[in-house]
């Protein structure tokens, strides 16, 4: 295992995301609600 996460990767993508994307993931982010209880944590997405 150590050979392979040793090798220098020389086929790197570089990837964009678009705007509308970024714009998706910001506002979700946003509407993510924790609510903790006695043992648990729960997610509310708030829209």
């Amino acid at each position: 295992m150590e050979n392979i996460y040793s090798e220098e990767q020389k086929t790197v993508k570089s990837v964009r995301a678009s705007q509308e994307t970024i714009d998706f993931l910001l506002s979700f982010s946003k509407s993510i609600h924790v609510v903790e209880s006695k043992k648990r944590k729960f997610e509310v997405t708030l829209n």
